[in-house]
């Protein structure tokens, strides 16, 4: 598909400011550094102040189904406009709203910015794709890679901020650069102008001519058996990522690590991570991108297992492994999506497999509680997390097996 320079120029501006949005819809995800100054500012228990990340993280995965859902009815550039506003106005009004009752949070912070940022977290996603129809997984590994490094850059940032004047001032400046990221993205952001002439390049994973030009429904995907091997393999490999990733530092310094080695290993982590959903997408453009989660996959399952058995600085090499291999998961899939079930509703049909994602991150620490309770250790939790992995690589070559039965 050739472009012409205009389009071109289009291309790379909705790519930089798309991004650019993209990069604060990881904001809850450094939630853990406001959390003890919310807890002693109003004076919430740790439960309460829990809620406000885990309600962000479900209403993002309904926004990202409702996001694109809306694509098709009212435009992509309205559902950024819309989800944008919803975002920025969350962040902001958390900043007056904070008090003994959690509830006005839950409301901004858990509802509105998380359901916003799905809605644009989808649209942008599901748009790059269509710019680029033959590098599915460059184009959304570019996007979802903004979001990894989110936590390394406004991490430190927000603790400044904190430490200076509060959650208050915090949210107001973080709320203020969203909106400035939202007004961007709004402008800038556009689809291809004849998607009906374009064609997707052939990729080895790529089932059939017949199969490829089939633009699956969300509700045509979910009676489909590879719609649920998608999901379980997203599940149980990101279980074993979420099984490491809330204790991998105190983990370590409870082994005698020193504490300057552990914080190391997190934030080399953080880098690794968005590399790796820059680098495997692209990697898998070429490879094919069942081989490319394969190969990730296998990976974690070699790294789950020697974190089980390891007490040494093995572990925090390790730590750093998980951490890319999470990136990978997470920049892999959204191309896999599309590559299966079409391009044309790629955006709400993502968010229905990133309910495997849901899934891992309420099951593990429940899993962590009661193999604790049971009296198993960590390293017992870590081995489980190498069986997740198993699993998760079982899930995606049955995908494979049923993908090359409807080839043939």
């Amino acid at each position: 598909m050739e472009f012409t320079k205009e389009q071109l120029k289009k291309r790379r501006l909705m790519m930089l400011f798309g991004a650019f949005a993209i990069f604060f819809t990881g904001f809850p995800h450094v939630w853990s550094v406001y959390q003890p100054f919310m807890m002693k500012m109003a004076g919430w228990s740790q439960e309460e102040a829990y809620m406000c990340f885990y309600l962000s993280f479900c209403t993002f995965v309904m926004g990202t189904i409702v996001g694109g859902r809306l694509q098709g009815k009212i435009g992509s550039r309205m559902v950024v406009v819309i989800g944008g506003g919803i975002f920025a106005a969350g962040v902001i009004l958390s900043a007056f709203l904070i008090g003994p009752s959690p509830i006005p949070m839950y409301l901004t912070y858990g509802l509105m910015q998380g359901a916003g940022q799905g809605m644009i977290y989808t649209t942008i996603i599901a748009t790059a794709q269509k710019w680029f129809p033959g590098r599915t997984g460059f184009a959304s590994g570019v996007i979802v890679t903004a979001n990894g490094l989110c936590g390394f850059f406004l991490a430190p940032v927000s603790r400044a901020l904190l430490e200076e004047g509060g959650p208050k001032l915090a949210f107001l400046i973080i709320g203020g650069v969203i909106v400035v990221a939202w007004i961007l993205s709004s402008v800038f952001f556009c689809t291809p102008d004849d998607m009906k002439s374009m064609k997707m390049a052939k990729t080895p994973d790529v089932v059939s001519d017949t199969q490829r030009k089939k633009d699956y429904t969300s509700g045509e995907m979910i009676r489909t058996k590879s719609f649920y091997l998608l999901v379980t393999t997203m599940m149980f490999g990101l279980l074993a990522y979420f099984l490491l990733s809330p204790v991998s530092q105190t983990y370590q310094v409870g082994m005698g690590i020193p504490v300057s080695a552990a914080v190391f290993s997190v934030m080399a982590g953080s880098l690794v991570n968005a590399s790796a959903r820059l680098i495997t997408p692209a990697i898998a453009d070429k490879l094919g991108r069942i081989a490319c989660v394969r190969w990730i996959l296998i990976v974690l399952i070699v790294a789950m297992a020697v974190l089980a058995v390891s007490r040494s600085y093995v572990v925090t090499v390790l730590v750093i492994v998980v951490y890319g291999c999470y990136g990978g998961i997470m920049g892999n899939f959204p191309s896999l999506t599309s590559s299966i079930f079409g391009i044309e509703h790629a955006g709400e049909n993502y968010g229905y497999v990133m309910f495997g994602m849901v899934a891992a991150t309420f099951g593990a620490p429940m899993i962590t509680s009661i193999m604790n309770k049971m009296g198993y250790g960590m390293q017992h939790v870590f081995a489980m997390g190498a069986v997740f992995a198993v699993l998760a690589l079982g899930c995606l070559m049955m995908l494979k097996h049923e993908l090359h039965k409807k080839k043939s």
